[in-house]
């Protein structure tokens, strides 16, 4: 079985070099409605049986130039809002700086941010339960930081493929299992330890570390 992961195109959305925290959560809002640099996508020659999409447009836009079916549209594969971690009208501030505490303010589920790194798990562990594992090969298109923790969740079910530093727009990564260790499809026997429910048990309440 085959997962393919899509980032969407690179947007267009230039931004200051330095912002104050206002400006930041200004340029975050004109970014989720600004269009995308469209690109062809080497898909790899596969056949794909089924795409899921995030439902924000940027991804949509993505989804419909590198699948021709129909596009399963999914708010849970929605990317993390990335808050400003500290409020500032005087102090301007790195642009990348934004995003870096930004994140690290996620991962210690400060308060400044709308979705701790507990609640993102969450999501992205429910949409993988409803994936149509009946299929071969699943595409997904979604956003930079929502497919670093898919990938974090792929590789807890033993899928293999590339470990990322940074996920390119408009780049398809592939992550493979072998047909016999298919999670979620069926229990085989009282042994096997596969099913989701017993995911889900043994991630409860960890946030997935």
């Amino acid at each position: 079985m085959r997962i393919g992961l899509v980032r969407h195109f690179k947007v267009n959305c230039p931004h200051k070099a330095f912002m104050t925290s206002e400006e930041f959560r200004v340029w975050s809002e004109k970014y989720e409605h600004a269009g995308v640099f469209k690109k062809q996508v080497n898909m790899a020659g596969i056949h794909w049986d089924i795409c899921y999409s995030s439902d924000l447009e940027r991804a949509v836009t993505t989804a419909k130039e590198v699948y021709s079916g129909n596009i399963y549209l999914d708010h849970l594969l929605r990317e993390v809002d990335n808050a400003p971690f500290i409020n500032t009208s005087r102090i301007h501030l790195p642009f990348f700086m934004w995003h870096f505490f930004g994140r690290l303010a996620w991962f210690f589920k400060s308060k400044s941010q709308p979705e701790s790194i507990g609640d993102t798990r969450r999501r992205v562990r429910t949409f993988i339960r409803n994936i149509d594992w009946d299929k071969d090969n699943v595409l997904i298109v979604s956003h930079g930081f929502l497919i670093f923790n898919l990938i974090y969740e792929l590789f807890r079910l033993g899928f293999t493929g590339k470990e990322l530093r940074h996920v390119k727009n408009g780049f398809l990564y592939i992550y493979e299992i072998p047909d016999y260790r298919r999670p979620f499809q069926y229990k085989k026997n009282k042994d096997d330890a596969s099913t989701f429910e017993e995911y889900l048990h043994e991630n409860h309440n960890t946030g997935g570390r």
